[in-house]
């Protein structure tokens, strides 16, 4: 019954995409159950942790989302569009939790309520034309969702914010990409292609007269020397930040060393980074979470930003990244934008981003997307090449894969309760999270670094 009701909302969702001449990634089906991710971890996590104001914002719009995503879904499997009256109840929900939740005034609901729903409508399809071959309509959902998410978090402000780490944290990364959305647009706009001077001076005068000021109002002191302060606190900060930085060395050294060869990466040479980024978070998670918090934000930003001088083709590493990107390029990487190495950064960070408490004891939740990309998917690549040999039905992956990809995330688990990390409680929740995450990921045809740390993230919650 599943099966036939999501098959059916595959082919309209196809129907209507073709009608307005949108191309979406090949390959791969509409994956309109992406749509229900998001949402779904937000609300969960604030309704099982205590959380700020932005959060509360955030689960209040999510609400909204996630039922105009399942109207969505009935009207493609009945063959109808979307009534207006559908997106205004959506709208309604989300104002009227807003109101009761967030104490904002009717005004301020309404306004974040109505916005935020009818923006995360009317994108969707105009982000898909935009990036042809770049997403599917799943894919597309949760990207848009994210950045509605993001946008409307970033205007909430307190009365009393509480200045620890993670808020401060939260902030520069709330600002700093925002100053990225800007540069950005006004690169688009004024087609700065292949004019470095006014690219990068662009880029300085944003960073130096619109972000530093504005972080220096919001937390109010030097951003800079908080930012130094906070990474060399004390000798495992400094030991962290070293041990990144060598993690850094040899992920550039891979790079450089495949675009020397001539050769496309093969799978196992991209799990490299699978690995390297195991190394830089489970530590980091554990013993430094508002560090990697931070971290992470910054270094989106930094892939954001060299995605756009690969784009726009700007010297002196416009070609060496366009070289890189062809090498390590896969099938899912046919459109204009470089998205493999962002999902792999945003499906280990999903987690530590929209946990209400990202300080909180419970380690699982947050290294949910560590397991399911970082462990389980490297495992189930890695040993379906060496020694696969019964494929699932209609699929190129393999059965030993995926027990591979369930037994490695098991392992993991089990480890980390037996030095401590993680309190000897029921391993029910955790096996039943990593086997259907592992079934997931054998038989999806989604980007497994996107779909499978929501998946898991919420079946961990």
């Amino acid at each position: 019954m599943a099966h036939s009701f999501l098959t059916s909302i595959n082919k309209q969702i196809s129907c209507n995409l073709a009608e307005h001449n949108i191309e979406p990634r090949k390959d791969a089906g509409s994956g309109v159950w992406l749509s229900l991710l998001l949402p779904s971890a937000v609300i969960l996590g604030g309704i099982k942790y205590e959380s700020s104001l932005k959060y509360q914002v955030a689960a209040c719009i999510c609400t909204g989302i996630l039922v105009q995503s399942v109207i969505d879904m009935f009207n493609a499997y009945y063959r109808k569009p979307t009534p207006f009256g559908a997106v205004i109840f959506s709208c309604t929900s989300s104002t009227i939790l807003l109101y009761i939740f967030t104490s904002k005034g009717p005004i301020l609901s309404i306004l974040f309520g109505f916005l935020s729903i009818f923006s995360y409508h009317k994108t969707i399809l105009p982000v898909m034309k935009l990036c042809p071959k770049n997403f599917t309509y799943g894919e597309c959902t949760t990207v848009c969702q994210g950045f509605i998410l993001f946008i409307f978090s970033s205007a909430v402000r307190e009365v009393q914010p509480q200045m620890n780490c993670f808020s401060v944290a939260t902030t520069m990364i709330q600002l700093g990409n925002l100053c990225l959305m800007v540069i950005a647009t006004v690169s688009y706009y004024h087609n700065m292609k292949e004019q470095p001077g006014k690219f990068y001076s662009l880029i300085g005068f944003v960073f130096a007269f619109v972000l530093l000021p504005s972080l220096y109002l919001s937390i109010g002191e030097n951003p800079l020397v908080w930012i130094y302060n906070l990474f060399t606190e004390d000798t495992t900060a400094i030991q962290l930040v070293v041990f990144w930085l060598f993690c850094c060395i040899l992920g550039a050294a891979a790079v450089m060393l495949q675009i020397n060869t001539n050769q496309k990466a093969s799978t196992a040479v991209r799990k490299i980074f699978h690995g390297l980024i195991i190394l830089v978070f489970v530590p980091a998670v554990i013993w430094k979470p508002c560090m990697i918090y931070l971290a992470s934000g910054v270094v989106f930003a930094i892939f954001a930003t060299l995605d756009m001088i690969r784009i726009l083709k700007m010297p002196p590493l416009g070609e060496t990244l366009r070289s890189g990107f062809l090498k390590f390029a896969d099938e899912k990487d046919e459109g204009p934008l470089a998205l493999t190495p962002i999902y792999l950064l945003v499906g280990c960070s999903f987690p530590l981003w929209i946990h209400p408490n990202p300080n909180y004891s419970d380690l699982l939740p947050l290294l949910s997307g560590i397991l399911a990309v970082g462990i389980g998917d490297s495992a189930a690549s890695i040993c379906g090449s060496l020694v696969g040999k019964n494929r699932w039905p209609g699929s190129r992956k393999t059965k030993e894969g995926t027990i591979a990809c369930f037994l490695s995330q098991l392992f993991v688990v089990i480890l980390l309760i037996h030095i401590g990390y993680v309190p000897r409680t029921n391993l029910i929740k955790p096996t039943f999270a990593i086997a259907m995450s592992s079934f997931v990921e054998a038989k999806t045809d989604q980007v497994d670094n996107l779909a499978l740390p929501l998946l898991m993230y919420v079946m961990m919650l």
